[in-house]
């Protein structure tokens, strides 16, 4: 699978179902991951800090023995919309801009401004995380051992 430099808006999927179908196929992050991503990716993934692109997104499913509908459809579809595409959001905005400051002439105090704003939308998208993941954890559908 060819990597690219820009990367898109990638697939809406359902965090948890990602984590859930490696773990029923008995895959680690790195047997999932194989030569195609990195064991990080697909552990933002899990997190809903990141989206795959199609074809990432049918490798997981061929590797996991799962349909392509198992990530994107189901209960937890509606709730797809919200904080876990906000985290990823936020996520890709810190990187947006901390690609823009790189190519600007900034004074210090305007680059720890713009470093402090990167942390502050990074720290928000984990928060989102965090909440959403508290919230499914009082609703049951997380384990109360799950990270």
């Amino acid at each position: 699978m060819k990597r690219r430099g820009r990367r898109g808006p990638g697939v809406p999927i359902i965090p948890g179902r990602v984590r859930q179908a490696r773990l029923e196929r008995g895959l680690s992050l790195a047997e999932l991951a194989g030569d195609d991503v990195s064991r990080a990716f697909i552990h933002q993934l899990e997190q809903g800090l990141a989206r795959p692109s199609r074809p990432v997104l049918e490798m997981i499913a061929e590797r996991t023995g799962k349909p392509i509908d198992f990530f994107t459809s189901g209960p937890e579809a509606e709730r797809a919309g919200t904080a876990p595409d906000l985290a990823n959001e936020l996520m890709s905005l810190s990187r947006r801009l901390e690609r823009l400051a790189a190519t600007l002439e900034l004074s210090e105090a305007s680059r720890e401004g713009v470093r402090i704003v990167i942390s502050a939308l990074r720290h928000g998208a984990r928060l989102l995380t965090a909440a959403l993941h508290e919230r499914e954890r009082a609703r049951g559908s997380i384990p109360p051992d799950h990270p």
